[in-house]
């Protein structure tokens, strides 16, 4: 154990030293007030995160700039896994990241915006059981909120901004609405600014030297920046409704047909997931949303028709009456990917689960003698298992209701029941022993 513990003391100490190494020199210091400057400046990780400006044309030994993103990689992974465990080196470390918060180059930046969310998972564990924990929780969180916030609109990195709203979804997820009630506002402008295309990172370079393809970094930021909203969703429930009132527009406008295919994928996921968050009140926006989601069921990429099936399912779950007008359209829609000429196994499963929620949420509106049979020929699901919960809810509770559609098709529920159970019973035997 002591041996263990001294390889662990090394490590860090290691990490440290890497993380405040020497950088080298840097010129053509971006927005600085000092007129004394000649075009060269020190850069120093003692520089304060966001209050001084970053450097262009950078010289610098390209083996210190890695092992400095390394480090910080490092310190970020021993917080996580370490937790309590890490409360000797937190303080450090916090100033640190703090510092690779605001470093010129981007590597640095991003692993230390990804470290910063680890530090909290760390902090959490050891202030727990401390009188003060709950005050030193909530400053820790400042400080991480603060900067994840400044990031989204400030930072001129796509891939950092990205995480920074991946981190910032995260800690929704894993604390809850009340830990993030105070950031609230800040965190909607800044989500609103990312939709508008209007964050620092989103704006044209004049270089000439910067690549015309930034395709790939934009798709990333656009997938990190939408799943914020189902994180809002998730947290608030029904409350979310007045922000999403502001935020819905800007969404909008990457499901034009002039937009790009991801794109629009990424708009049908995101509402599908708002809807399954927010619930009742995604029915104000039904005859916006359904037309384009029915629409991309006939879409060229799988991708496009697993999340627009995923997406008027959740829509008749949760859309009310304002859904039952689209139900004949939409068993339209969903019907060619039951079929043979479906080579997705993870689209018929979301299928399966539309139309489940459909059946659900308004029986008499599902023409159950013709679509139960193609239905149920659907099962077992084969990839998506997170629609089990959907489709199997509703083979029983029209089984346990007595339903004369289904009673009529037992033959094949038996033989459907009884391939899940040799599933099941394969997939325990080949799970390792607690």
């Amino acid at each position: 154990m002591i041996a263990l513990q001294s390889i662990f003391l090394m490590s860090y100490s290691l990490a440290f030293a890497s993380c405040n190494l020497d950088d080298g020199s840097a010129v053509d210091i971006i927005e600085s007030d000092d007129e004394n400057i000649n075009g060269f400046g020190g850069v120093s990780s003692d520089d304060e995160a966001h209050d001084e400006p970053r450097v262009r044309n950078i010289s610098v030994r390209t083996g210190v700039l890695d092992e400095k993103a390394a480090a910080t990689q490092a310190l970020g992974l021993y917080a996580l896994h370490t937790k309590s465990s890490y409360s000797p080196y937190l303080e450090e470390t916090s100033r640190i990241l703090v510092r690779h918060s605001g470093y010129f180059h981007e590597d640095v930046r991003l692993q230390a915006i990804i470290a910063l969310k680890s530090i909290l998972t760390s902090a959490h564990a050891i202030f727990q059981s401390q009188n003060d924990g709950p005050a030193k929780a909530r400053e820790m969180l400042d400080t991480v909120m603060d900067i994840y916030i400044k990031t989204m609109t400030g930072d001129d990195d796509k891939e950092v901004v990205a995480q920074a709203c991946m981190s910032v979804a995260e800690i929704m997820k894993d604390y809850g609405y009340a830990a993030i009630e105070p950031y609230m506002s800040q965190l909607v402008d800044a989500t609103l600014v990312l939709l508008k295309e209007e964050s620092a990172c989103q704006q044209l370079e004049d270089d000439s030297d910067m690549e015309d393809d930034d395709t790939e970094h934009d798709e990333l930021l656009m997938d990190a920046v939408s799943d914020l909203l189902p994180a809002f969703a998730e947290s608030m429930g029904s409350h979310f409704a007045p922000i999403f009132a502001n935020l819905f527009e800007p969404l909008m406008k990457f499901a034009k047909a002039s937009r790009p295919l991801q794109d629009r994928t990424m708009v049908v996921a995101c509402l599908a997931e708002v809807a399954q968050g927010m619930g009742a009140p995604i029915a104000g926006y039904v005859d916006r949303v359904m037309p384009l989601a029915i629409k991309e069921l006939a879409s060229s990429d799988a991708t496009n028709r697993r999340n627009a099936a995923f997406c008027v399912g959740e829509l008749c779950k949760n859309g009310g009456e304002s859904t039952l007008k689209y139900y004949g359209d939409i068993l339209r829609g969903l019907f060619p990917l039951f079929g043979e000429s479906e080579p997705d196994d993870a689209v018929r499963d979301n299928a399966a689960g539309a139309v489940a929620r459909m059946i659900m949420a308004h029986p008499p509106s599902v023409p159950l003698n013709q679509v139960l049979p193609v239905f149920l020929k659907a099962l077992p699901l084969k990839e998506d298992r997170e629609e089990s919960m959907a489709v199997y809810s509703c083979v029983s509770t029209l089984v346990l209701s007595s339903n004369q559609q289904i009673l009529a098709l037992v033959p094949e529920l038996i033989n459907l029941f009884a391939q899940k159970s040799t599933f099941a019973a394969t997939l325990q035997e080949r799970l390792p022993a607690p």
